[in-house]
């Protein structure tokens, strides 16, 4: 009696491992490719794909009770090639697919209005940046 039950826990525990690896390539070329602006399929499973050279709108937004004057502006960003996504993975030609951490790195900064360069000089604008490099 406890074998076909050990049996199914180590096969159930293979294939959960196995679902950790992702989807295959092929897995991932059968899915909906749907280009940035338009509009995506209902169930959610597809690739979103960011065209080189076109505008993407990013919103930057500053609020919270500190503010009695909250604001944001809508920048438009382009990117210098192809992305193609599907949940955590990236590719550059939608058919070579890789975590997405593994090939774009980044970070945000934040200096406040007043402050140069790490320096105080009382007049120079605040600044809410974020970078994005390949890796």
């Amino acid at each position: 009696m406890k074998t076909p039950l050990a049996l199914g826990f180590v096969a159930l525990t293979l294939s959960a491992c196995a679902s950790l690896s992702g989807p295959s390539p092929d897995d991932i070329a059968r899915l909906p490719v749907v280009r940035y602006g338009q509009p995506a399929p209902a169930d959610g499973n597809f690739v979103l794909y960011y065209p080189a050279g076109v505008d993407l709108p990013v919103i930057a937004k500053i609020d919270g009770s500190l503010f009695s004057k909250p604001d944001q502006a809508t920048l438009k960003v382009r990117i210098k090639q192809d992305i193609y996504t599907y949940r955590q993975f990236i590719s550059f030609d939608g058919k070579t697919w890789d975590n997405g951490q593994d090939r774009i790195g980044g970070k945000v900064s934040l200096v406040m209005p007043g402050d140069r360069q790490g320096q105080r000089d009382g007049q120079s604008p605040g600044e809410l940046a974020a970078e994005f490099n390949l890796r």
